[in-house]
């Protein structure tokens, strides 16, 4: 019997998901727990996995999709199994798709032959092959359910060689499309050296006589997908939404650079090192229960207090950030912190945090001072009311009991929503931190 692969609910507030990039292609062979296609929500990017051992019977989604929770995202069946093709809304996937009654059934692992009237063809594939006159009986699919798309029109022409009906403009590379513009020639006007007279980029450049290869370095472009596509909407939409305000203070860490060098001391024994990460969370968690304002959101009905505290910890990765969270920071011990931030940290590196891991923060914290950056402003991790910003400690002279001195030194910048607490309760907030931070020893009362 075929075996559904759906939508997954991958925390209580998500109604949809956005189809990434599949993994796999109709016919493929899977294993269970294999990774068959990536999903986007608005916080992270996960991989959803084979229900069981099978053959990719039918690809129900498209890249690009946003599909409803418990919506059909793929067929599995077993190798031969005679499996009836579900009809599929191509643009955003029904929750409860129909099955075409009418639909001949097909075999996995047999490719069906392909007549005009069967497969699908995207408005955009169909008309450049009306454009062009190209047989769609000879184009190969790659979309979801056998759906040409206009990448497998150019994939055909490539391979094929184009007919002499194709406009010089697709006898040309991309990247000498792209010069030709730059420089503002016409194609029709330039010789291709290229197989079948196409215009590749020296004939561009020896046309222009303007430039030449030795000088022109093309400028590389970075897709604006997964992970940074997420980053990149939830920061503008913090913007946009938040009446963001920044309070920066230098605080004296001296204290807590000796503290955190004491209980290291002692903790090496079980193989504990506390980082200064972990001591401000336990200090931000102890101020926020001192000033519960700052550890509350925006609903409809107005401000809501929320009554735990769970602190998100900032860590980078190679192509943008995550935000795993601790949670009930206030109520677990610094060796538990020190614990489960670089447990978080280092499932982060691997891409191997659940979705659960990165929900539910009340709070966030983001540390820059291993980079050597001494001050910033953070952006609001919505729907949180406040960010913490730390930056390195340094070594310098500071008025100490009325005298200089050599202190060390490191200044704290929170970012906070005018909209649900005023500059003076933030600050007074930030002054407490300053003083948990200057005098670490009172978390102990």
């Amino acid at each position: 019997m075929p075996i559904e692969l759906r939508m997954l609910q991958m925390d209580q507030t998500m109604t949809k998901g956005k189809i990434g990039k599949w993994l796999v292609n109709e016919g493929d062979t899977v294993t269970e727990g294999q990774p068959l296609l990536e999903i986007e929500t608005d916080k992270v990017v996960h991989e959803q996995e084979s229900p069981a051992d099978g053959v990719v019977a039918q690809l129900c989604a498209e890249e690009g999709s946003n599909v409803p929770v418990n919506a059909l995202l793929a067929v599995i069946a077993a190798p031969g199994e005679k499996v009836e093709r579900v009809e599929v809304n191509t643009d955003t996937v029904s929750e409860q798709p129909k099955t075409d009654k009418s639909a001949k059934p097909t075999t996995v692992q047999q490719t069906p032959s392909q007549t005009t009237d069967r497969f699908k063809v995207s408005p955009a594939a169909q008309q450049l092959a009306d454009k062009l006159n190209i047989d769609l009986n000879h184009v190969k699919p790659s979309g979801p359910g056998g759906r040409i798309l206009e990448s497998d029109i150019h994939r055909y022409i490539e391979t094929r060689g184009p007919s002499p009906s194709i406009s010089t403009r697709l006898k040309a590379s991309p990247l000498a499309r792209r010069l030709a513009k730059e420089f503002g020639l016409d194609l029709t006007t330039i010789d291709g050296s290229g197989p079948e007279g196409r215009v590749v980029r020296d004939d561009v450049l020896q046309a222009s006589k303007e430039i030449t290869t030795s000088v022109y370095q093309p400028e590389p472009i970075i897709e604006l997908t997964g992970i940074r596509k997420i980053i990149a909407d939830r920061m503008t939409m913090s913007l946009q939404i938040n009446a963001s305000v920044t309070l920066h203070t230098e605080v004296d860490a001296t204290r807590l650079s000796e503290l955190r060098t004491l209980f290291n001391d002692e903790l090496q024994k079980r193989d504990i090192s506390l980082t200064y990460t972990d001591l401000i969370v336990k200090i931000t968690a102890k101020a926020l229960q001192e000033h519960p304002r700052l550890n509350a959101t925006l609903i409809d009905e107005g401000i809501q207090i929320i009554t735990d505290i769970n602190i998100g910890v900032a860590v980078a990765l190679e192509d943008g950030l995550v935000v795993p969270v601790i949670r009930n920071a206030n109520q677990i011990g610094l060796a538990n912190i020190s614990e489960q931030v670089k447990t978080l940290a280092e499932k982060a590196r691997n891409n191997q945090l659940t979705p659960g891991e990165l929900q539910g923060g009340t709070f966030t914290l983001t540390n820059l001072g291993n980079f050597g950056v001494d001050t910033f402003t953070p952006i609001i991790n919505p729907p949180e009311c406040a960010i913490l910003g730390v930056g390195r400690i340094v070594k310098k002279p500071a008025v100490h009991n009325d005298e200089i001195a050599i202190r060390s030194m490191m200044t704290l910048s929170l970012t906070f929503d005018h909209r649900i607490v005023d500059g003076a309760p933030a600050a007074h907030f930030l002054q407490t931190v300053a003083q948990y931070i200057n005098n670490p020893y009172l978390l102990l009362v």
